[in-house]
């Protein structure tokens, strides 16, 4: 079984894991998030909207068709591996083999994580997996309480002196998560709380195949449900630097 991977020089990608009808979330499966300027955003963000699907498509359009055709390979040995526990693991390969074609083009620097304050959605299958890795079992999906991501005040549980400490075991969705823009500028969280459109590289095949690996009925949460943060302050030091010194590889 193949799915194709769209076009590689799209800049456009799903939306986080918000809530949201069907509808708007099958159109942006679809069709991407528009990477344009909007009234609730500041201006420097406008400006950069101007241009950023632009930016991102002349980046993407970097990446050999070959790099994609191999992370398609491995996104079809994943749905055929006979265990959820090797198909968790090609799947990863095929996020690992993304991001290593498109990183080198991309605006993610190490030390940069913004996107560690975004929200995480990831499958039963994967918790189980990451949580067995680790050594730390994840939460029943009926215990889970609400997840309130908001700003830099609820950053990643695995989020540590402003790196990832599960970086090797990480989810197949951060290992892909790469904006595609000059710098990290439209990562940056605003105030408001108004999401802007960043230009990340397009995933969607890889999200196909997550859902196929899920099974059904789809288990999926966000991974501060499924391994919640000790209680108390978030750290100081999970507030990003700006975006002139961001450094974060995908």
């Amino acid at each position: 079984m193949r799915i194709p991977l769209p076009d590689a020089a799209d800049p456009h990608h799903p939306a986080c894991p918000l809530p949201m009808t069907l509808d708007k979330a099958l159109d942006h499966l679809r069709h991407g998030v528009c990477v344009a300027p909007s009234p609730e955003f500041p201006d420097a963000v406008n400006t950069r909207l101007a241009s950023a699907a632009q930016t991102a498509a002349r980046q993407c359009a970097k990446v050999p068709a070959a790099a994609t055709r191999h992370v398609l390979n491995l996104l079809d040995v994943a749905v055929k591996a006979p265990t959820q526990v090797q198909r968790v693991a090609w799947h990863r390969r095929a996020a690992d083999a993304l991001a290593s074609a498109f990183a080198p083009h991309a605006a993610c620097r190490a030390g940069c994580n913004h996107c560690c304050h975004i929200p995480v959605k990831i499958s039963a299958v994967e918790a189980r997996a990451l949580g067995k890795a680790i050594g730390r079992s994840p939460v029943p999906l009926a215990e889970h309480q609400p997840a309130v991501v908001t700003g830099y005040s609820s950053p990643c549980p695995f989020l540590a002196g402003g790196r990832c400490s599960i970086y090797a075991q990480r989810p197949a969705v951060c290992r892909s998560h790469l904006n595609m823009d000059e710098d990290a500028l439209l990562c940056e969280l605003l105030p408001s709380g108004a999401e802007v459109p960043v230009p990340y590289v397009d995933t969607r095949a890889l999200l196909a195949v997550a859902v196929l690996i899920a099974g059904e009925p789809m288990e999926a949460a966000d991974l501060r449900q499924w391994f919640p943060a000790p209680v108390g302050p978030a750290p100081a030091e999970s507030r990003p630097l700006p975006s002139s010194s961001n450094q974060h590889p995908g």
